[in-house]
């Protein structure tokens, strides 16, 4: 038996299994999806100030850096679940998606002004 059979990264995660890098990059999936869950909450809040304060720049701007912080996340779970990504890799995977959703921001933003 190898060991690519013996890691099976679908299964539970306990404590002192095999492999030790699973846990070390399991804490950034948490942080991930810890993160995704709080932007979502936060663009319900953008949004509703965006429909009641209407032409703020500051305010698009936080709206605007939420809703592309929560797609790079988003982006990041469908790449992982499709088995795109192995999640071996998803700390280079958030910063590379980190840089692009940045880069993605300062096009959109500098675009409308």
């Amino acid at each position: 038996m190898t060991i690519a059979n013996k890691l099976n990264y679908r299964q539970p995660l306990h404590r002192g299994v095999l492999d030790p890098n699973r846990i070390r990059a399991t804490q950034a999936g948490m942080w991930a999806w810890l993160w995704q869950r709080i932007s979502a909450l936060a663009i319900l809040v953008f949004l509703v100030l965006h429909l009641t304060l209407t032409y703020r720049p500051l305010l698009q701007f936080c709206l605007l850096f939420t809703v592309t912080f929560h797609a790079v996340l988003g982006l990041r779970v469908i790449l992982i679940d499709f088995g795109l990504v192995h999640v071996r890799y998803q700390k280079l995977l958030l910063a590379g998606l980190g840089l692009l959703g940045a880069v993605m921001l300062a096009i959109v933003w500098f675009g409308i002004y």
